[in-house]
């Protein structure tokens, strides 16, 4: 099978989420997807919202250049979907990256944000167009982003501490997002952007996670958030809409509250902040 082009983006977690006052920002983590474009159709498993499809025809109709023939996919991922972990924005990104390489095609920022934003709100994986989490997977770096903007809507990068992350992943639906629940919390998310602004972004990730919760009326997050602070002094808050569970943890921390989350029956993958430099990755790339 012949790859013309590949590409990878990684995973991340929220420290505010979009829909609280219009500004976003997540921090990326150290799961990854590769896409690569190939020769002959290959429609990949995962892609329930048919995102990579939508971003081929997308393609095309910008008349950007494409091998002729037809073509397909290849994903290689540790990121879990629907968990709000940024699986959607990673895959588009990681397409986008191989279609570009794979063409020798350049787009600016702009044309990025504005492509993969439009598909994911069309397709119904983003009420606010996913902006912060197209920064998590575009920079190995933290951002808040104008959710609302016509571009990439970056507004200040945030330094964010290298941490080891639990992330529990809980087996229920993402919860029904109701854009007044949170806007009904709109002081509480621009205190959170003070947060950011001020250098404390843990302080900022924790009160998100409260917010969040509270707005999509999910007891159970805020019981294991509460129990995991009180137990080991470890950080916990939902990420994206949920129902992922992320912790931070200091390197000593990490084999306590794993222990912990087993004997809760709890399923969770240990990952790490991801500061822009080669981490884990142990897959190979395709020949």
């Amino acid at each position: 099978m012949k790859v013309y082009g590949s590409g990878r983006a990684h995973a991340g977690i929220s420290l505010l989420h979009a829909l609280g006052c219009g500004n976003g920002c997540s921090t990326p983590i150290d799961l990854w997807t590769y896409v690569g474009l190939v020769e002959g159709p290959s429609i990949p498993e995962g892609d329930e919202h048919n995102l990579l499809q939508s971003l081929l025809e997308a393609w095309k109709e910008r008349d950007l250049p494409l091998p002729s023939g037809e073509l397909g996919w290849l994903v290689k991922s540790d990121i879990p979907t629907g968990m709000g972990l940024k699986s959607s924005s990673a895959l588009l990104m990681a397409a986008v990256n191989a279609l570009s390489t794979g063409n020798s095609v350049i787009l600016s920022d702009t044309v990025i944000f504005n492509l993969i934003s439009a598909i994911q709100t069309k397709a119904g994986c983003s009420i606010s167009g996913g902006r912060d989490d197209i920064a998590c997977s575009y920079f190995p770096a933290t951002w808040i982003v104008d959710a609302n903007a016509a571009g990439a809507g970056i507004i200040e990068q945030i330094e964010f501490p290298e941490k080891e992350v639990i992330i529990v992943l809980r087996e229920m639906q993402k919860g029904a997002v109701d854009a007044q629940s949170f806007e009904n919390l709109r002081s509480r998310f621009e205190q959170i952007v003070v947060k950011l602004r001020n250098g404390s972004p843990i302080d900022a990730f924790r009160m998100n996670g409260q917010a969040v919760a509270e707005a999509m009326g999910d007891e159970e997050a805020l019981s294991i958030c509460e129990d995991i602070e009180l137990r080991f002094s470890c950080p916990a808050a939902i990420s994206g809409s949920g129902p992922a569970i992320a912790i931070l943890c200091e390197p000593e921390q990490t084999e306590p509250v794993k222990q912990h989350l087993k004997s809760e029956g709890l399923q969770f993958v240990h990952t790490r902040t991801h500061q822009g430099v080669e981490l884990h990755w142990e897959r190979e790339e395709w020949e």
